[in-house]
């Protein structure tokens, strides 16, 4: 079984998580791909929306999907959110065969950042939906040339839309139809999030 790891703050879940996560479950042929909310992020500020607002967001985003699924378990532990932990308890819970963490560009960027980057690139590949690594550091060109069998770039057509900006555009009073499933946008309507 081939598994997709699509972690994240969710703060909301909008179309260019799920078009990401689908356009690389179609080329990497994958069978499943987990949406992990984190509890507490440890490269962005804390989340506006609960964690359970955020979980059950995500929920209602994937629900139409059969090959997503929501796991909780960043949101059940305590303390910060971290990979490397999410990938050993996955690897404790599931049986799989091969284990591809999803990133966008800028998360890829400061990959060598996170804790125990070498740990995770052990356990899983990284698909990273990017255009190409010419703004990369040196120290991350040369993680990407030691472990070109596990890192793939996937060129996708990009959705131009971002967490902050719909957040944003709530605040405002503006639209946010056609950034978020339908469901997540009545959620966020009815619950007042982001006002």
């Amino acid at each position: 079984m081939k598994i997709g790891i699509l972690g994240g703050t969710f703060d909301p879940i909008h179309y260019g998580h799920l078009w990401f996560a689908e356009y690389a479950r179609e080329r990497f042929k994958l069978d499943k791909v987990f949406f992990i909310p984190n509890k507490i992020p440890p490269h962005r500020e804390t989340p506006l929306a609960t964690s359970k607002q955020r979980y059950e967001m995500v929920l209602l985003a994937t629900l139409s999907n059969p090959c997503f699924e929501v796991l909780p378990i960043e949101l059940e532990r305590e303390g910060i959110s971290y990979m490397v932990d999410t990938i050993r308890d996955l690897s404790s819970c599931f049986s799989f065969d091969e284990l591809y963490l999803l990133l966008g560009n800028d998360a890829f960027r400061d990959f060598l950042k996170w804790k125990e980057p070498y740990k995770i690139i052990e356990k899983a590949s990284i698909i990273v939906g990017s255009r190409g690594i010419e703004d990369y550091s040196s120290d991350l060109k040369n993680f990407i040339k030691n472990f070109e069998n596990k890192i793939f770039f996937l060129d996708f057509p990009y959705y131009p839309i971002s967490a902050k900006e719909i957040r944003e555009r709530v605040k405002r009073g503006l639209s946010i139809k056609y950034l978020v499933p339908e469901s997540v946008e009545d959620y966020i309507i009815k619950n007042g999030i982001y006002l």
